[in-house]
């Protein structure tokens, strides 16, 4: 998948910013079976319970992924946190993803649950305010948690990743009305395009899920417009109130 995020100039220095910070930190601790990549906001104020973002990274990529992602949607409203994939990539060292079996996913909850135990110990966390969230395939593993464990999380955001229709993704449908959760998806995608979300509306409506759904001029891509109206959407669900927040034009980022 694209990622057209890197390389754009409205970005990098706010990523460099990112990279300097003391609060981007690579954990490998004995305590943790799988390395995490951890986000700390700005003036980080110890007193203060942040929301929490779990991300879920794409195919063929690794929890660094993170690093891109929070500079285009805040760098001060959140803690942050990635697990690294459950599959080695063969597209090349230090890449990984999710294996789709029953067992990779039995895995990855894992792995999620125990990134929260990470950020919790090196952060201040609400948590009644935990959010999934990831890109791609990532998006689709955040799908399959998020529907079993709803109640675990605050709230939900999938960016062009397939809805899970296998491994009886709905047996929990019951909680999972209750569970906000936020679908954007590329019109050009030939994975998660138009033809997917037709296909699964009518499963949403049976089952009643609170989804949200925003289209987006491109493919299989994370615009910084999507991590931008992410971050709004969130800060609803945090606020219980419509968002203000300053607004990133996307034609800045059109032409990477």
């Amino acid at each position: 998948m694209l990622n057209r995020i890197h390389g754009s100039a409205e970005l990098s220095g706010r990523h460099d910013k990112l990279q300097d910070s003391r609060y981007a930190t690579h954990v490998h601790d004995s305590d943790f079976q799988h390395d995490v990549c951890l986000f700390g906001p700005e003036r980080y104020e110890p007193r203060y319970n942040y929301p929490l973002i779990v991300w879920l990274h794409s195919c063929h990529s690794s929890e660094f992924e993170l690093q891109n992602v929070m500079p285009a949607m805040s760098l001060q409203n959140y803690v942050a946190v990635a697990p690294r994939g459950t599959v080695a990539s063969e597209n090349g060292e230090s890449k990984f993803r999710w294996g789709k079996s029953p067992t990779s996913a039995a895995i990855a909850e894992d792995l999620v649950f125990e990134a929260i135990e990470a950020a919790s110990s090196q952060f201040s966390i609400a948590h009644d305010r935990i959010f999934l969230a990831g890109f791609g395939s990532g998006a689709s593993m955040a799908w399959r948690i998020a529907l079993r464990y709803p109640r675990r999380f605050a709230g939900m955001v999938a960016m062009c990743g397939q809805f899970p229709h296998e491994n009886h993704s709905l047996a929990n449908f019951a909680e999972a009305r209750d569970l906000p959760a936020l679908w954007l998806y590329g019109a050009e995608s030939k994975t998660c395009g138009i033809r997917e979300i037709c296909e699964t509306l009518p499963v949403l409506h049976a089952a009643s899920l609170a989804v949200h759904i925003r289209q987006y001029p491109c493919g299989n891509e994370l615009l910084c417009k999507m991590l931008e109206d992410a971050n709004m959407w969130l800060m609803e669900q945090v606020t219980k109130q419509p968002a203000e927040l300053d607004r990133i034009q996307e034609e800045n980022f059109s032409r990477n």
